[in-house]
């Protein structure tokens, strides 16, 4: 029976009968694996520790018959304890695990999106930065890690890289200041004239989101810093809710698809 041994963070768990569970693991080597933990659900057993969800740990697995190798030992190394004590915590995890679990692929490994999601739990954790903000980095920094980066270098019309403001253009994921707005063709402001949404070549509205320096700094910073350190920065209030509308829109619409946790963590109406 082959032997593999790697590092994995518990994304999400499944009970199966009286005392297994079916573990979705986050891996650097092979990318998302499940895995057998047989009896793992027992108080008796050595593994409970290491088999909760969002646990990390090293994980020795053997590959029999079975459909799925199976835990025969393992090694906790980080619980993120802090997240159990505090709904808010629990809930963002959860989602962040969720969004994790959906973008990951089975044998293809990925340092930098588990880099990501443990130094996001980590912060989330500690309790030493809002969760509005860690959200909205993680999300930034998510869709990056996959390649659909928006592009936030200067005004994708006529090259500007400074100005009073910018337009985000949700769909198209690249920056348009407001001279190119008012000179397009079809330009015409949203129903409430807010700026919220313009009309293009084409006829139908597309969403845009209005960008200050302030936010433009922060995501700039969430997306290009190191990975270690994309969390390094603050926003002022108002700021900090328009950078996280930004940053879910943003995910939410390159991912195509919602998220049952990101429901739950909204349903709770708990800000920093």
């Amino acid at each position: 029976m082959e032997r593999l041994t790697v590092k994995g963070l518990v994304l999400r768990e499944t009970p199966v009968g009286d005392n297994d569970k079916l573990l979705t693991l986050l891996t650097a080597e092979r990318g998302k694996m499940t895995v057998s933990g047989r009896g793992v659900r027992s108080l008796r057993s050595r593994h409970m520790a290491s088999t909760q969800q969002f646990c990390y740990a090293s994980y020795t697995l053997v590959k029999s018959k079975s459909i799925y190798p199976y835990i025969s030992d393992s090694e906790l190394i980080e619980s993120f304890f802090g997240l159990r004590g505090n709904i808010e915590r629990l809930a963002f995890a959860s989602y962040v695990c969720e969004v994790a679990d959906h973008v990951s692929v089975e044998e293809n490994g990925d340092v930098d999106l588990l880099r990501l999601v443990l130094n996001t739990l980590y912060a989330a954790s500690a309790g030493k930065k809002q969760i509005a903000l860690i959200k909205a980095a993680f999300e930034l920094r998510c869709v990056a890690v996959l390649g659909m980066c928006p592009d936030l270098s200067c005004c994708s019309v006529c090259g500007v890289k400074e100005a009073q403001l910018f337009y985000l253009d949700i769909f198209e994921g690249n920056l348009v200041c407001p001279d190119c707005m008012e000179r397009r063709p079809s330009a015409e402001k949203d129903a409430d004239g807010d700026g919220s949404s313009y009309q293009p070549r084409g006829g139908y509205q597309r969403p845009v989101s209005i960008v200050t320096p302030e936010i433009l700094n922060a995501m700039r910073y969430a997306i290009g810093s190191d990975i270690a350190k994309f969390l390094s920065f603050t926003l002022t209030d108002d700021a900090l809710i328009s950078f996280g509308d930004i940053a879910e829109r943003y995910l939410l619409h390159q991912l195509g698809c919602s998220f049952r946790t990101l429901e739950f963590y909204k349903s709770l109406s708990v800000h920093d």
